[in-house]
This record gives structure tokens, C-alpha cells and sequence, in this order.
């Protein structure tokens, strides 16, 4: 089985299935030990830009910002995170944010954004950052509490990707411009703001891999009392026989819950995707020679130092 981190393709049916079956619990689709993962890293081919609205749950009128406005507003927040700290997004707090206070903070990025969706169970939008030949993802979305109008989770991915000649598009993981860009969700910022993880898990893919060794390297960081789960994806390096990925500039994911409900956090998580993921994911004491305090120490400061895993323990199954 392969995962494949690609969310912009998704477009309409994302939101659909995402608002319609936030309700939904997966119990049983963790892989079992007899399956091997593999996290490799593919091209991109996305489909047509559109925006489709939906009737708004409020009666006021919220106006989007011209383009170049939202661009450079959507750069700041990228940067600073509107001085807000996590579970807080971009001024969405989980269990104190209402849904008509959200629409205003993101219906104005409807300009650049790709899709939106504003219901009263919930929306999202896709905006995009272009700089040269770079161009920066960003997918919000948000489910609403039916019984107080809260949002109780926020989904957030950014990722830096590059057109190919021949058509499609490639993950970036090299760029510095898309990591001080996003500064204010990479892992030196998250680690000193919320301190040491309650764990750290990795997943990735080794052995004789085709493509010249490329692939996926994925660190999992989790803060149940902070209702905080941060993914990192950079490039895999196959060295001989370790595999290593290095946090800097790394594609970045998260999922966001009311802090201080550390009892909810798991199983509010079986109702997403990760239900699945987390099955691909190993405890970073059990494929490393790092505990997780020596990683805390180790990244959050800005550093070019890298995590390594021996690639015997990732192994590639047979097609």
C-alpha cells in the first residue's frame, strides 16, 4: 500500500466527503503487522482552478480582497501566524471561534483561492502563493460543533511545489524561500513554542527503491493536551543502508483540537484519515538512536542536522 500526500486534486469531492463524513468513525483500517508500508513521493497533476460557493449560514456580507491584497495578506499570515499560537490558526481557535467568525477571517481569500466552501457544518478554502516557478499550497478547512456554531477542528496543510516540462507538477523540499515563508510552522518554531512532543513517530521507505532513491520521509509529532498533531514531509536520502530526512523546508500538515480534552484527542483522530496513517508510522526511540528530548534539543533551533533510520527497517515489498 502507498500513500501518497497529493490534496489539491481532490477539489469539490474533498469537501464533500470531508464535511459530509466528519461524523464518521474508522475503527478498522489500520494496516495489520503483516503489510508493509511504503511512503513514496510522486508527481503532481492538478485539475483546473474553479470556486464554488455555497449559501452562507449568515446574513452578512463579507467582501474578498483584490488579489494582490489577499497575496500579500495571505504571505503574512504564513509568516506570523497573525501572532496566534497553535491550536490557533490565523485567529480560528478551536472551541472558542464561532462559524460566522471564521467565514470573515477566510471568505476574503476567495480571490486566490482554487475552491471555497462555507457551510454551516463547516468549509475550507485552497489560496495559493506564486513566486516565480514556485508555488505555495495551502489547504484550510474546519468542521463546526452543530450544537454551539464552534469550530472544534481545523485542518492545515502548506506545501511548495514546481511545474514538470512535461506536464503535472513535483513536490519541492529544497526551497528556502517556501521555508522562511512559512517559518512559523516549521519545526523549530513549533518545538519552542509547545515544547517537547508527548511522542515523535517516523515514517518512510527503504531498501532498493527505483527513481534514483527518491521518496517520502514523514516526522509525526503529537501534543494531546495541546489537541495538536504536526506532520513534517521532506525528502527521503538513501545512503547506503541508512535512510535519512532532513526537517528543513519540509511540506507541513496538521490537525488541530480544543486544547485540554487529551482524553478526546485519539479518538478524534480515528475520525480523520489518520486512522490509517498512523498505522505506517513508528516510535522514534524504536528506529533511531534519538529519544524524544534529544530530539526536542537537537531541532528546536534551526539546524541542517538530519534524522536517520537504518533502511533494513522500512522495507519495500515486492510488486
Amino acid at each position: 500500500m502507498k500513500v501518497i500526500r497529493i490534496f489539491l486534486w481532490l477539489g469539490v469531492t474533498f469537501f464533500v466527503v470531508f464535511i459530509s463524513s466528519c461524523t464518521q468513525t474508522i475503527e478498522s483500517a489500520v494496516p495489520s503487522s503483516s503489510e508493509t508500508p511504503s511512503l513514496l513521493v510522486s508527481s503532481v497533476t492538478l485539475t483546473p482552478s474553479f470556486t464554488l460557493s455555497t449559501d452562507s449560514p449568515t446574513s452578512t456580507i463579507i467582501p474578498t480582497l483584490p488579489v494582490e491584497e489577499a497575496r500579500a495578506k495571505l504571505l503574512k499570515l504564513l509568516s506570523n501566524n497573525s501572532d496566534c499560537r497553535l491550536p490557533c490558526l490565523w485567529e480560528i481557535t478551536p472551541d472558542i471561534s464561532t462559524n460566522e467568525e471564521t467565514q470573515a477571517i477566510l471568505v476574503p481569500f476567495s480571490s486566490i483561492s482554487d475552491l471555497s466552501v462555507f457551510k454551516t457544518e463547516g468549509g475550507g478554502i485552497l489560496p495559493a502563493y506564486s513566486e516565480g516557478d514556485l508555488k505555495i499550497y495551502i489547504r484550510l478547512s474546519y468542521i463546526t460543533d452543530p450544537n454551539s456554531d464552534l469550530v472544534n477542528h481545523v485542518t492545515f496543510n502548506v506545501e511548495a511545489h514546481r511545474p514538470l516540462k512535461e506536464g503535472g507538477y513535483e513536490e519541492v523540499f529544497d526551497s528556502k524561500f517556501f521555508g522562511e515563508k512559512a517559518s512559523s510552522y516549521m519545526l523549530p518554531h513549533v518545538l519552542s513554542e509547545q515544547g517537547v512532543p508527548s511522542s515523535v513517530m517516523i515514517a518512510t521507505s527503504g531498501g532498493p527503491l527505483t527513481r534514483g532513491g527518491t521518496g517520502g520521509f514523514d516526522i509525526l509529532l503529537l501534543y494531546p493536551d495541546q489537541g495538536i498533531l504536526v506532520n513534517y514531509t521532506t525528502q527521503m536520502h538513501l545512503i547506503g543502508t541508512t535512510v535519512r530526512g532532513c526537517p528543513p523546508n519540509a511540506h507541513v500538515e496538521m490537525e488541530l483540537y480544543p486544547p485540554g480534552q487529551s482524553d478526546s484527542f485519539s479518538q478524534s483522530l480515528k475520525k480523520t484519515d489518520w486512522a490509517v496513517k498512523m498505522g505506517y508510522y513508528k516510535p522514534l526511540e524504536e528506529v533511531t538512536t534519538m529519544s524524544t528530548e534529544e530530539f526536542y534539543q537537537t531541532f528546536r533551533e534551526p539546524t541542517d542536522k538530519c534524522i536517520e533510520t537504518l533502511a533494513k527497517l522500512w522495507p519495500v515489498p515486492e510488486p
